[in-house]
This record gives structure tokens, C-alpha cells and sequence, in this order.
């Protein structure tokens, strides 16, 4: 199991725990959701462990390499960086 540093201590806690975060430090009164950040493919619920899909692929790979804040419009380019890597 990994060990995560302390929400205050991570400098890319914004990047891939976003919502725990929020849950931590909730907003203030017609204060929303950085749209932006929500939408970080690292930020995305876990996928199934035997899912094969192209979104959740690009989610695991996301979470693995957080620190490039990948977004929703990067599966495709995920995908075929993976593809390419097991047609080697």
C-alpha cells in the first residue's frame, strides 16, 4: 500500500486529491469547485481493477504520473502513448 504525505505537505495534493481536499478545507459561502481541477483524469474515481477500457487505462496511468496534470481531452493521446509502448 502507498503511503500518502499529508494533504499539506504535497505539492501536487491539488493534482490527484482534489476532492479530499475539498473535504478538508470545504469552501466558503457561493464559493464553487475548481472546474478545472475536478475535471484532472488523477482526480477521477479509481476504475476497475480488470477494466480494459481506453478511459480507465488513461485514468491508472494519470494517477501514476499525477505531476502531469493530464486532462479528460488526453485519453486519446494516453492511449496510443500506451499502445505504442506494448506494440514494443
Amino acid at each position: 500500500m502507498v503511503v500518502l504525505p499529508p494533504l499539506s505537505k504535497d505539492p501536487y495534493v491539488l493534482a490527484y486529491r482534489y476532492r479530499e481536499y475539498m473535504a478538508q478545507k470545504p469552501r466558503r459561502p457561493r464559493e464553487s469547485n475548481n472546474a478545472y481541477h475536478e475535471t484532472l483524469l488523477a482526480n477521477q474515481p479509481d476504475p476497475a481493477r480488470d477494466a480494459t477500457d481506453a478511459r480507465s487505462r488513461a485514468i491508472r496511468y494519470a494517477k501514476e504520473h499525477h505531476e502531469c496534470y493530464y486532462e479528460i481531452k488526453h485519453i486519446n493521446m494516453i492511449v496510443q502513448m500506451l499502445d505504442d509502448r506494448e506494440a514494443q
